[in-house]
């Protein structure tokens, strides 16, 4: 029987639950919390216009600033890390726990964001451990498609919570392995809660080697008569390191293309996770002076985004390539849901380009997810032995499909609890929970660099714009006379071509000119300009609505007439 007086191990996620991105949990027990991960999730253009990724609100956090003993990051990818400046600026973090790549991509970051500060930075290694008052925490090393991630184990009061982090079993990969006997150890002590990620639950089998990946793309590579461009997510890096080795191996020389990803590999170099020389390297402005049988060119664009260097090079428009009928592009990569019809039509338009074109398929094995897959997700599920599973970093379907993995395990079916962002459970005496209350987790977007306080209003806006268009009238106002002088003077932007429709703007402007005329002759106070701007936008609103089945963004400015 559990102890009613005790008080309980809180868990919950701020985001990661019913969706790919903003990987954010909290483990709270009294007066201590840490925070594990706190990541971005990339926004969809049409469905978010202006919006450059979305965030976790941190509201909790600042109501229990107090209790806030560290951040843990499980390792560097933007899902899991791309949310930690804008929660800087909006609470202090007393540490921060990461490897040494997060250090140096955090401290990349801060640079664009200098009015966010790290207190301090404590390195995440396999035999780091942690001790507060309430927790004791240790780590466990596992393998993904970036180096230096971790799994977490976290003691608590009422019992052991272990969060697996993102990743995989790939035994041929020497240099970042999954640590089967850290896990074993951990198990050893008895786990009441695993979060294990959900991405691939619908994938059977085991995944495909990284090593079959890598040999493939050294073939792809030593047959090619001339250049070898390969594009790739530039959050690969794991990855991205091996085919720069591969390519010096093959006495390549090799160019980076695409900001993020060029980043991404300086941080590597200096990190001394890689080891290069400036020689293996080539500046983009010097690749025509590149002899093309000696040049790999690893660049952005794989999911067909319009403004990637990819999709630049078949448009013509890239200042420094124009693509030849002897180039090979390998997509090491696959599309991601709702870019297939995008990385489609830049295919074509490769193809177009008269280069040879190869893409990931049963027979060329050139991309290898970072996630597990159902055998590998039963596999950690058996070594960790926990008595209760919450699913996290994965859409509905993933985490319905993994509900599946666990029954197939033989695990009664209460003890794979399925959550929601924002609910809470509790942990009570090796017991678990699950409770009705739910802490505030909507969504919050960032704009650029900044966060964007209003997000109903300003997306509103920009969702008009995008579709409908904005249409502006001047007018200007002889109060004495209470009349307009003259006509509104009306601009249509992105509405409908004014010009093809001069009958229905001459309307437009008359039937304004009347109306406010008629209100100012009919009023007996002075009529404001709020109230002309009222009618004037309603006018111009009925008018459009009527004849062109648009609602436009309206704005009307109000004139004086200047006297003497």
């Amino acid at each position: 029987m559990p102890d009613l007086n005790k008080k309980p191990t809180t868990v919950f996620a701020l985001g990661g639950i019913e969706e790919i991105g903003k990987n954010m949990y909290i483990i709270e027990h009294d007066d201590e919390l840490f925070i594990i991960d706190c990541g971005n999730k990339f926004s969809d253009e049409n469905e978010l216009p202006g919006v450059t990724s979305v965030i976790c609100p941190f509201d909790y956090l600042v109501e229990n600033q107090n209790k806030i003993k560290g951040l843990i990051i499980t390792h560097a990818h933007e899902d899991h890390i791309g949310g930690v400046p804008f929660l800087l600026k909006t609470v202090k973090i007393p540490v921060i726990y990461g490897s040494l790549l997060v250090q140096n991509i955090l401290k990349r970051k801060m640079k664009e964001h200098p009015d966010a500060k790290i207190e301090k930075f404590v390195e995440l290694k396999d035999d780091l451990k942690i001790e507060t008052k309430h927790f004791k925490i240790d780590f466990f090393r596992v393998c993904h498609s970036i180096p230096l991630c971790f799994g977490v184990c976290l003691q608590t009061p009422n019992g052991n919570v272990v969060t697996c982090g993102d990743f995989r079993f790939d035994f041929s990969d020497k240099m970042e392995q999954t640590d089967i006997h850290k896990i074993c150890e951990v198990a050893k002590r008895g786990v009441d809660l695993l979060l294990c990620e959900t991405t691939n639950a619908e994938a059977q089998g085991f995944s495909t080697s990284e090593k079959y990946v890598l040999d493939e793309i050294r073939r792809q590579i030593s047959k090619a008569p001339g250049r070898v461009f390969i594009t790739t997510f530039a959050s690969n890096l794991r990855r991205i390191q091996n085919i720069i080795e591969i390519a010096i191996n093959l006495n390549k020389r090799i160019c980076i293309i695409g900001k993020t990803m060029d980043d991404n590999i300086r941080t590597s170099i200096n990190t001394g996770l890689l080891k290069t020389f400036k020689t293996d390297f080539v500046e983009p402005c010097d690749i025509k002076n590149t002899p093309d049988n000696e040049l790999v060119i690893v660049l952005t664009g794989s999911q067909g985004e319009p403004t990637a260097a990819l999709s630049m090079m078949t448009a013509g428009k890239y200042p420094h390539v124009i693509l030849k009928p002897s180039d090979t592009i390998l997509f090491s990569s696959n599309p991601i849901p709702g870019n297939f019809a995008s990385v489609e039509e830049l295919v074509n338009k490769l193809y177009k380009c008269g280069v040879k074109v190869v893409q990931n398929s049963a027979t060329c094995k050139l991309h290898a997810s970072g996630h597990a897959t159902q055998t590998e997700l039963e596999l950690m599920i058996k070594l960790v032995a926990p008595k209760y599973i919450i699913p996290i970093h994965g859409e509905y379907k993933m985490l319905s499909a993994m509900e599946q993995n666990v029954e197939f395990l033989g695990i009664e079916p209460e003890r794979y609890v399925q959550l929601s962002n924002g609910q809470k459970v509790h942990l009570v005496n090796h017991e678990l929970q699950v409770t009705d209350v739910f802490v505030d987790t909507k969504e919050v977007y960032v704009d650029g660099k900044k966060i964007n306080e209003d997000n109903s209003k300003v997306l509103g806006a920009r969702r008009i714009l995008g579709t409908d268009g904005v249409f502006n009238a001047t007018i200007v106002i002889d109060r004495k006379a209470k009349k307009i002088i003259g006509l509104p003077i009306l601009i249509t932007r992105g509405c409908f071509y004014a010009n093809a429709s001069m009958g229905l703007i001459k309307k437009i402007c008359y039937s304004i000119k009347e109306n406010i005329e008629r209100e100012m002759q009919q009023s007996h106070q002075p009529i404001t300009n709020q109230t002309i701007r009222k009618i004037a936008e309603n006018t111009i609103t009925f008018f459009i609505w009527k004849n062109k089945n648009k609602r436009p963004l309206v704005k009307a400015t109000v004139f004086d007439e200047k006297i003497g």
